[in-house]
């Protein structure tokens, strides 16, 4: 009787797991909501993902928002897709560039389908030129230390951190 109550817990546990699928809005995104799912086979390329299942049908920043893939969302924008890496807050992406050498990018947005904004100091001050606290925060911390690092050992990314920290202040 144990065991084949083991083997339910595990079928349980597994069906609960996030699944792989596509955010056709933000909204979805948002909310968590996977608007296609049970595809079978998932490939990514690098601006657009091709959904196999009894069909297939491709998806790309005219038909989608983004996707889910294993425990990591993308989000489409024009012919590239960016990994969120941050969705609390502030949103903040990462794009891999490949070349010689692997190169990351980072960048934000106010908002889930926001304008993408290169993720510096100086954009960051523009963009929230609204929050003060943020803004001293910003400045108190050593200009060597990278935004986009993550801060053990919640492994969040440190202006996400920040900026969380002064929404809690509010």
């Amino acid at each position: 009787m144990k065991k084949i109550y083991c083997i339910l817990c595990c079928f349980c546990y597994l069906e609960s797991t996030a699944q792989d699928g596509i955010y056709l809005t933000a909204h979805d995104f948002a909310t968590h909501k996977l608007s296609v799912t049970n595809v079978g086979i998932l490939k990514e390329r690098y601006s657009s993902v091709k959904v196999q299942n009894d069909t297939s049908c491709i998806y790309n920043f005219k038909n989608a928002f983004g996707y889910h893939k294993g425990d990591k969302d993308w989000r489409f924008v024009g012919n590239k897709s960016y990994e969120i890496i941050n969705s609390e807050g502030i949103y903040i992406y990462r794009l891999d560039i490949s070349n010689d050498i692997s190169t990351q990018l980072y960048y934000f947005s106010k908002e889930a389908d926001g304008e993408l904004i290169t993720l510096s100091r100086r954009n960051l001050k523009k963009v929230y030129a609204d929050n003060a606290n943020f803004i001293a925060l910003l400045n108190s911390i050593n200009w060597r230390l990278s935004l986009e690092e993550e801060i053990p050992p919640f492994h969040v990314v440190r202006v996400a951190e920040l900026y969380n920290y002064t929404l809690a202040k509010q």
